[in-house]
């Protein structure tokens, strides 16, 4: 008896999944996910640090632009490049605001 496509799709589980063998993590089932520490210890870390970093360098960034744009002095490159700089700190710290907050939520899944 034929399966459509749906039904073989519904009832076929993927046994061993690509990576499984190379990858450090990979093949684990979604109960066994808090139970292994590179999901659940390391991988929240490096993430959490990574943010956290990003969002103090943006922070100093956008100080260091603001003396370099108080200080131009009328100095026409001096004033762009701060400009410049204000700019792109601003832009990272909106990156790195909406990553914290796409991990906030991914991380706040609980998987079944």
């Amino acid at each position: 008896m034929p399966l459509t496509q749906a039904k073989y799709l519904a009832q076929s589980l993927i046994s061993k999944p690509a990576g499984s063998g190379i990858l450090p993590g990979a093949g684990v089932e979604g109960a066994d996910i808090e139970s292994s520490v590179l999901f659940a210890k390391i991988i929240p870390f490096v993430i959490g640090w990574t943010i956290n970093l990003a969002i103090g360098l943006s922070v100093i960034m956008i100080m260091v632009g603001g003396y370099m744009y108080l200080t131009a002095y009328g100095d026409t490159e001096k004033h762009s490049r701060g400009t410049r700089t204000l700019i792109y700190a601003v832009v990272g710290l909106v990156i790195a605001l909406t990553a914290y907050g796409i991990v906030s939520i991914v991380t706040s899944i609980k998987l079944s």
